[in-house]
């Protein structure tokens, strides 16, 4: 993440696991490229425990479904660019 990251932050609310932090993120890298992600926090990480409330009262946002469905094409792009094996991401 760059500087740029938390260009659009979002309420933290609580992963389906009920115990990891989730905090949607979103904005534009220095070199133009829009970016929507998530920011995990766990147990023991730096404002975890500030989170915790807040996250609690969103739990309900934990069970959206995404708005939109990840284009196969754009994340083998992105993984290949950015050097990642796509097979390490393969579901069984």
């Amino acid at each position: 993440m760059t500087e740029h990251s938390h260009d659009a932050v979002d309420h933290p609310f609580l992963a389906e696991d009920g115990v990891t932090i989730l905090r949607r993120v979103g904005g534009r890298t220095d070199d133009g490229v829009l970016f929507d992600g998530y920011e995990e926090f766990h147990p023991g990480d730096p404002a975890y425990d500030e989170m915790l409330p807040a996250a609690r009262a969103n739990r309900e946002e934990a069970d959206e479904p995404p708005e939109r469905p990840v284009d196969p094409d754009t994340l083998a792009r992105l993984l290949r660019e950015s050097g990642v094996d796509a097979a390490d991401f393969d579901e069984e």
